[in-house]
């Protein structure tokens, strides 16, 4: 079982400290334990809510890291990210991650609900202020549940968090999470809609309603999209979300940044301490072989000024191999929640899956999608995005499998280190055209994580799960 990071305390300490000062030498309540502290803000929540959604369940090196190693991003060049590279992944493995995203993340989020919604039958001012904190804890629970649910597939929502009032609540389906999460997303409109105040303590938006308004309607697109081989209407309905105020620049994507050491990125400290990640070919091959000017962010060179990756059958230290860049891994990398590349990417797909938009449409989506990931990096070159213009506009109007290809190709280096890539993949059965590890335990890449080790030994509720080749609900074995 891996052990809890303990820099990540260290962050926890510092939102606290921020939180405020002591305004008097000697503290009236010195005999009240703070370890048992008789309430909490909201706006402490909200903080405590976006660090472990950024450190654990969104950004976490047990899902970020993990899935990045199957979707070839990085290479587990040595000790466990190998054994991660050759599919070894345990119970016992993702035990922190499902503790921590129900017994932090989400329990904070909820406990912020309850608050809010006392705040709802109070004066209009206070109801404004409960609407505010109720609509984002709406939005960080929706994509939290997504999360959740996309890797385990059924997860307890409606019997959870009632602690020792129901210690073996019942799994909800992953259909029924699904469902979960759009209403969510919709009540967090409303509410969000419905306040005139701004959140205090908010590390990702700084309080602002109408960018939690788009980070929504983005949201329900990314979940309606995930649903295309279970659903018809999955394609229309991602497209209504988008144009229904979705994010609409790189301005309003919806990331958190760290401060910098030892308030660091998830992945820089993994790397500071065990440095078991470099590269993987897969991804510089395809950068180098397209000139990609995102090279330069997503890698560091190697010792002799170039860019190498880490193959399956790489039996060398890694003192030839890159190590990750900017982008992922240094102090201040972003954890993105999500962002308006991968809205574009959403749309040039929907487009042409739907067939009811012309394919100039398609391909402007994909063009403009393209752009601005290499914008948000600040490696936008005009020449490089002139001439991908032209090879796209010269695909044939009839070849759209081609331009499927593209759009999924080009979707997963935007999204590099991002675990919706492996939704992508699972979705649609391997559009971005990976190659399994031949070394593997099994010559496949896997498709879900087992249940923790905790909830199977202490939850008789916990679903059977044959191995990490099974599949969740919406991945469909065919479409």
């Amino acid at each position: 079982m891996k052990k809890i990071n303990f820099k990540f305390i260290g962050i926890l300490l510092l939102v606290i400290l921020a939180l405020g000062s002591c305004k008097k030498w000697i503290d009236p309540n010195v005999n009240t334990s703070p370890d048992s502290p008789p309430d909490v803000d909201m706006s402490v929540l909200l903080a405590y809510s976006e660090v472990n959604m950024a450190y654990n369940t969104i950004g976490g090196n047990d899902i970020a890291r993990v899935t990045a190693i199957w979707m070839q991003y990085v290479a587990g060049i040595s000790r466990q990210s190998n054994a991660e590279q050759n599919y070894y992944w345990f119970n016992s493995d993702d035990n922190n991650l499902w503790n921590t995203n129900y017994s932090a993340t989400m329990i904070d989020l909820k406990q912020i609900f309850e608050k809010a919604d006392a705040k709802l039958k109070l004066s209009p001012a206070e109801q404004s202020v409960g609407h505010v904190y109720r609509g984002i804890a709406g939005v960080l629970l929706a994509n939290a549940l997504g999360a959740t649910t996309d890797v385990w597939g059924s997860i307890p929502y409606k019997d959870a968090f009632q602690g020792f009032a129901n210690l073996q609540p019942t799994f909800n389906t992953q259909e029924e999470i699904y469902t979960t999460i759009q209403s969510l997303l919709t009540d967090a409109i409303a509410d969000l809609r419905a306040t005139s105040s701004s959140a205090q303590r908010d590390l990702i938006y700084n309080g602002s309603a109408s960018k939690w308004i788009a980070a929504a309607w983005a949201m329900k697109a990314r979940y309606a999209l995930h649903l295309s081989k279970v659903s018809a209407t999955a394609y229309t309905d991602a497209l209504a979300a988008i144009d229904s105020g979705a994010i609409a620049s790189n301005a309003g994507d919806c990331d958190f940044v760290f401060s910098g050491y030892p308030y660091s990125n998830p992945f820089f400290n993994f790397e500071n301490e065990r440095g078991d990640v470099q590269m993987n070919s897969t991804l510089i091959d395809t950068l180098i072989f397209r000139h990609d000017p995102r090279l330069s962010v997503y890698a560091d060179p190697n010792g002799d000024g170039d860019f190498k990756g880490a193959g399956f059958l790489y039996t060398g230290d890694g003192s030839d191999i890159s190590w990750p860049g900017a982008a992922v891994a240094y102090e201040t990398s972003p954890v993105p929640f999500i962002t308006y590349a991968e809205i574009l990417f959403i749309k040039a797909e929907a487009k042409l899956k739907s067939g009811a938009y012309p394919i100039s449409e398609v391909k402007d989506a994909l063009i403009s999608a393209v752009g601005a990931s290499m914008d948000k990096w600040g490696v936008l070159d005009t020449t490089y995005m002139a001439i991908y213009k032209g090879f796209i506009q010269a695909i044939p109007d009839a070849a759209t499998d081609l331009l499927f290809t593209e759009i999924m190709r080009q979707k997963w280096i935007a999204l590099y280190f991002q675990i919706e890539s492996y939704n992508d993949w699972r979705r649609t059965n391997n559009a971005i055209g990976l190659t399994p590890n031949p070394k593997g335990s099994k010559i496949e890449i896997p498709r879900r994580y087992p249940y923790s080790v905790d909830e199977v030994t202490y939850n008789s509720n916990t679903p059977v799960v044959a191995d990490i080749w099974q599949r969740v609900w919406w991945d469909l074995a065919k479409k």
